[in-house]
């Protein structure tokens, strides 16, 4: 991680413009970034979705000396997924849906509170938005490799894009992308309760069937940011974030 923030290349390709979501949340500057180069960037980063099979589904031979590091961080943050998912389909099945995403639900929003405290508790606040991306960098290191992001920030808002996330459901799970959904609403819900001035929004996404191609979170402390995005964007805000939003005086 860079010791200090990085203009990224604006206007770009079609290509960047989708990693870093500039299609969805143009810059009003110059964007500024901490991690560039994700072939470095995280540990495990550069096993193969193969080589990664191989290491969970034990064909990797009985001398486990012969596994790198790489193969172990790839193989446990894949194990978290599975693990993860399982777990509510666990609940769907012996409860029903709607319990499973009660549960994911409290999860999400406890764990997204204590983690704004913490961030509060380092960069004071507000916590400013540099280092918002900061966090976000940070927070997807340690998620391990299967959920590196873009993540960057102009002078009015942070922008975090995903193609990967740990908590995206495997192939054979799409299903559950509900409960990962929930989840994650309940976490910038938490955020936005900590901090009195925040306005955050998580779209476009993956959606309940797990096809969209990226999540793009947006953070402001500027509510015209988010008054002025497009009505397709606007309509696509979780309503439980639509319902924080309006309490704190969005124009929805």
């Amino acid at each position: 991680m860079k010791e200090k923030l990085s203009p990224v290349a604006y206007p770009t390709t079609k290509e960047e413009a989708f990693k870093w979501g500039f299609d969805v949340y143009q810059p009003k500057s110059t964007p500024m970034a901490w991690i560039l180069d994700w072939k470095s960037a995280s540990a495990g980063f550069g096993v193969s979705p193969e080589r990664r099979a191989e290491v969970v589904e034990f064909r990797t031979g009985e001398d486990l000396s012969r596994l790198t590091v790489d193969d172990v961080i790839a193989g446990h943050s894949f194990m978290f997924k599975i693990h993860w998912h399982s777990l509510f389909k666990s609940i769907d099945k012996l409860s029903d849906q709607a319990l499973a995403a009660k549960v994911a639900r409290d999860i999400g929003y406890n764990l997204g509170k204590r983690g704004w405290e913490l961030l509060q508790l380092k960069f004071g606040k507000p916590v400013p938005l540099e280092k918002i991306v900061w966090y976000q960098d940070c927070a997807h290191l340690l998620y391990g490799p299967d959920t590196h992001a873009y993540s960057w920030c102009d002078n009015e808002k942070s922008v975090c894009s995903r193609q990967g996330c740990l908590f995206r459901p495997p192939e054979s799970m799409c299903e559950s992308a509900l409960y990962c959904r929930t989840f994650d609403n309940a976490y910038i819900e938490a955020y936005m309760d900590v901090e009195p001035d925040l306005y955050c929004v998580r779209v476009p996404d993956l959606g309940n069937d797990s096809s969209g191609k990226r999540c793009v979170h947006m953070w402001t402390y500027n509510k015209k940011v988010i008054e002025n995005m497009s009505d397709e964007l606007k309509s696509n805000i979780a309503d439980t974030t639509v319902e924080v939003l309006k309490k704190k005086g969005v124009n929805l």
